[in-house]
């Protein structure tokens, strides 16, 4: 799904204008992104025009473009105060008011798409580790089969094997699924590396939005840069080396070492 915001206010943001490419892994760098990811998913009122795939929202259908977005917070939320996983998972589906045939089938396959086994139903939440409430909270999301994700800070506390296996679902999901994906992260790294698209907030306002390498490239945008792409362009600059615009640092070692040779 594609969402495009035209000259949109909120209590927060003023005058915002940008699009969402349908199908991509979009970034959002800067501060209160975590507040556009809400304004995003229509949990905080606006004015302004708003289109997803082309359909304007409007008073009398917003509830219908709400349905098709999921926001996945930085932390897990006990809504229900329920410490049972298998009851937290149903609870849920009735408070969405999801319509499922049958529930134990489409909690196990959402639980299979963030590659959780079956017997963490059996769990306790208060037992479950950092990374299993992460994924938790994803396959919670998966239930209504939501068009766009929106992640708020997702590899926050996440070991690297952890935050590998996060983002092969999040690939996944794009290239299999064609979801749209939205990350939020003040981390210019995770972001170089995982995400194709990028909207930069500069005092609430969009300062840029465009391919995510040629923005963290720009010098004329004074933004916190990725380590690699800090290195490559202090290379140009020093050496006059131009090296290319590796995203994988061991790529980066080898095109220095064909480099030095």
């Amino acid at each position: 799904m594609e969402i495009k915001f035209s000259h949109v206010n909120s209590k927060i943001f003023s005058d915002l204008s940008f699009v969402i490419p349908k199908g991509e892994i979009v970034g959002i760098y800067g501060d209160n992104g975590d507040k556009l990811l809400r304004l995003i998913a229509l949990e905080d009122e606006s004015k302004g025009i708003i289109y997803f795939d082309g359909n304007r929202k409007l008073r009398r259908n917003y509830y219908l473009f709400r349905k098709t977005i999921e926001l996945v917070d930085k932390r897990f939320n006990n809504l229900f105060n329920i410490d049972s996983v298998y009851s937290y998972f149903v609870t849920y589906i009735r408070y969405k008011k999801m319509e499922v045939l049958d529930i134990d089938k489409k909690i196990k396959d959402s639980l299979r798409i963030v590659g959780l086994k079956v017997d963490i139903l059996d769990r306790r939440i208060s037992t479950l580790t950092g990374s299993e409430l992460k994924l938790l909270q994803f396959a919670l999301a998966f239930l209504s089969n939501p068009k766009v994700i929106l992640l708020d800070e997702p590899f926050r506390g996440l070991d690297l094997n952890a935050r590998k296996k996060l983002v092969r679902i999040i690939t996944r999901l794009k290239d299999k699924f064609s979801k749209t994906i939205v990350i939020y992260s003040n981390n210019p790294n995770y972001l170089y590396q995982y995400t194709n698209y990028l909207i930069v907030l500069d005092n609430n306002k969009i300062l840029v939005e465009g391919k995510c390498e040629d923005i963290f490239f720009d010098k004329k945008y004074n933004i916190v840069r990725p380590d690699i792409v800090s290195f490559i362009m202090l290379v140009k600059d020093k050496k006059n080396v131009k090296l290319p615009r590796r995203k994988s640092v061991m790529d980066l070692i080898k095109d220095i070492y064909w480099n030095v040779k």
